[in-house]
């Protein structure tokens, strides 16, 4: 039976920038490990699976899965969108939430408020705007992702999916603002580097548990010291410059 929401949580461990950096620890687990136990107890989607590469490197991810009892998908090491689409067959749905692996304090309630803004303007992809850096997720109607995935003639970019998804002319964005409360948009709380690992465990070791998006939020405002996000509009406009379509 088709569901009606799924997660895809990409990961690999070759990252240039941190190594293996889904393995890292976080408050005494692995980043992938946090966010998947948060999934697995998660009401907002029906089903979630993690998708890596075949990559030898990433065997550990498909073990890891294994002793978790949870789905692994495995395709092409530089094709995201072709993982997504071959994972799709593992879990049929009307749409799919695109996770990042390695972020651990993804936002799954203002992530479902999203979608149901994007159900109610009947939209293709949506995701959350204001919020901090990585903490959003993406949610795309999965017809769309497949048409996606016929008509780019640049799938060896979609590591960078959502300039994607805000470039392609023949898929409907509908983007959802989230409360006061929970923006900060300069704020980061993704994993890239050392310090940003060492930033997320000076929030968990605060609230001593995953802490809401609001909480998270509110607790960084009081600091005289957060990491910002570090635009880099030049290299950006270069990749934009190579997503085609047909």
């Amino acid at each position: 039976m088709k569901k009606e929401i799924v997660g895809l949580v990409a990961v690999r461990t070759e990252s240039t920038r941190l190594p293996n950096k889904a393995f890292r620890l976080l408050a005494g687990k692995p980043l992938l490990e946090v966010l998947v136990d948060r999934l697995i107890a998660a009401r907002e989607l029906d089903a979630f699976i993690v998708c890596t590469t075949v990559s030898p490197s990433d065997d550990k991810v498909e073990d890891f899965c294994c002793k978790k009892h949870v789905k692994c998908y495995r395709g092409e090491v530089n094709n995201v969108l072709g993982r997504f689409l071959g994972a799709v067959g593992l879990e049929p749905s009307e749409y799919v939430v695109r996770i990042t692996g390695d972020n651990p304090l993804s936002d799954l309630e203002t992530m479902r408020e999203c979608f149901d803004h994007m159900k109610k303007h009947q939209g293709d992809y949506s995701r959350q705007i204001g919020v901090p850096l990585g903490t959003a997720c993406e949610v795309v109607r999965t017809e769309a992702l497949r048409e996606l995935g016929r008509r780019t003639l640049s799938p060896d970019l979609t590591e960078y999916m959502t300039w994607f998804f805000e470039m392609a002319p023949f898929i409907k964005n509908t983007l959802y603002e989230v409360k006061p409360e929970q923006r900060f948009p300069e704020l980061r709380l993704t994993v890239d580097y050392e310090a940003d690992l060492v930033f997320l465990q000076k929030i968990f070791d605060h609230f001593g548990r995953v802490p809401s998006l609001s909480e998270a939020v509110a607790y960084c405002r009081t600091l005289k010291a957060y990491p910002l996000v570090k635009d880099d509009p030049q290299g950006a406009a270069e990749i934009k410059s190579k997503i085609k379509f047909n």
